[in-house]
């Protein structure tokens, strides 16, 4: 019974030789480990969120879960504890109980990958893929269709979604969690949104086009080669002195490992906007504009209404080997007809995490402001929403939602755009290249 018997500085201890051992090459052996040493990577009170993606994330709890066999540790935990000092007091407050199995639910019992699904045509425009458009003075052109529109910029097809009162958050027993509580309605004016989230053709076609120097790209995509992650880039330096995707990594997946100025620099560019403004503007959608064009305007717990199948949605459906390498990654294509919404987004529900534009507040659903359009306040976190190949099928539910630093990179973290519907009128401030 191990937290029974443990004091708080001893549990302490144990938590942070864990996560550091995920984070950092250089851990002192057990021994000689102190968790209040200036030299480990995560001080007790160091945001974890800031260094941990999801896989990450996957490997602390399993870890914990050897450390503290006898506690029940849901994967959320990291998530609603982002600390090591508070992940101590929570592991202290949940135990001992007996631990969960760790077979998936009976609905979620397939250790195959969902059945192949059908695809899409890849719009998107990338180096290998014909030049933009002549009419780039526009930032859209229309198409056949009356809610259809092609992002002139980066070929990417978007869906004019209508002015709606949603419903937003979730109040079900035993589904919501907290921070999706209490449902409630908000107004939203017609919007332009991405038919599927930014491919790493398109990301690398960006970087090439814009030319960002090395403090940008090490806020938007890069990763320092201390860090653990960063054989998982996507990209890399091409023999020109440009960018290309690494070998055997499809131009179609979702760019990945992207923070959310990175997203916004691209959201920028794409409009036709000055990208240098990264760090306070963008063309995210907001949280209750993405979870709209995930559902749309009335309750449902996923896209396509309530259960979920393999063939429906790329999520975790059981016990993987962790990948060891950006090729390895079970990523599916953006293109891929996978998380349809009513609207007929792709990947609306599982595959990669998705950037939006709102500070993150876990209660923000229970103060005054939730029936605004968007979160505005100021705050350390930035939402995401969406789920993903690492967790279980519950993550990729149309209302839940998580934060992290907007510094953030994770290999199963990427980005939409999405606009107001006045951009369809204005015309391109900058030169293709800018």
């Amino acid at each position: 019974m191990e937290c029974a018997t443990e004091d708080f500085a001893a549990v302490l201890r144990k938590v942070s030789f864990v996560v550091n051992g995920y984070v950092s090459f250089k851990v002192p052996r057990w021994e000689a480990f102190d968790p209040m040493s200036p030299a480990l990577e995560l001080p007790p009170a160091a945001d974890m969120m800031t260094f941990l993606d999801s896989l990450f994330v996957v490997a602390v709890t399993s870890g914990l879960r050897q450390m503290f066999p006898d506690v029940a540790i849901p994967p959320t935990t990291l998530f609603d504890s982002p600390t090591i000092e508070k992940l101590t007091q929570a592991i202290i407050d949940r135990g001992p109980f007996p631990l969960r199995s760790v077979s998936p639910p009976a609905d979620q019992q397939n250790p195959q990958s969902h059945p192949a699904a059908a695809s899409a045509a890849f719009t998107q425009l990338t180096m290998f893929t014909r030049p933009a458009p002549v009419d780039c003075a526009r930032v859209y052109s229309e198409t056949d269709f009356a809610d259809r529109f092609v992002r002139n910029r980066d070929g990417m097809e978007c869906v004019l979604l209508p002015a709606a009162t949603a419903q937003i958050g979730c109040d079900a027993t035993g589904l919501a969690r907290e921070n999706e509580q209490p449902m409630h309605v908000v107004r939203l004016d017609s919007f332009l949104v991405d038919v599927e989230p930014v491919s790493v053709g398109a990301f690398v076609r960006f970087l090439n086009l814009a030319r960002p120097g090395p403090t940008e790209l090490s806020d938007w995509c890069l990763l320092p080669p201390t860090d653990k992650r960063h054989g998982f880039v996507p990209l890399q330096a091409a023999a020109n002195g440009g960018w290309e995707a690494k070998m055997g990594v499809p131009l179609s997946w979702p760019m990945i490992l992207v923070s959310w100025y990175g997203a916004n620099a691209y959201g920028l560019w794409a409009h036709g906007r000055d990208w240098a403004n990264y760090k306070s503007e963008g063309f995210l959608p907001t949280e209750a504009q993405w979870e709209y064009a995930a559902r749309g305007s009335e309750f449902r717990d996923f896209p396509w209404g309530s259960g979920a199948e393999p063939g429906q949605l790329n999520v975790s459906w059981d016990e993987m080997p962790a990948p060891e390498r950006v090729q390895e990654l079970p990523l599916e294509p953006v293109n891929k007809l996978l998380g349809l919404s009513p609207f007929g987004l792709r990947g609306m529900a599982g595959n990669i995490w998705q950037w939006c534009r709102d500070t993150y507040d876990p209660d923000f659903y229970r103060s005054k402001q939730a029936g605004e359009a968007w979160n505005s306040a100021e705050g350390p976190y930035r939402s995401e929403r969406g789920g993903s190949w690492v967790g279980d099928s519950s993550l990729a539910r149309s209302s839940s939602r998580r934060g992290r630093v907007p510094e953030a990179k994770g290999r199963c973290l990427g980005f939409r755009c999405a606009a107001p519907l006045e951009v369809l009128d204005e015309r391109s401030l900058c030169p293709e290249g800018a």
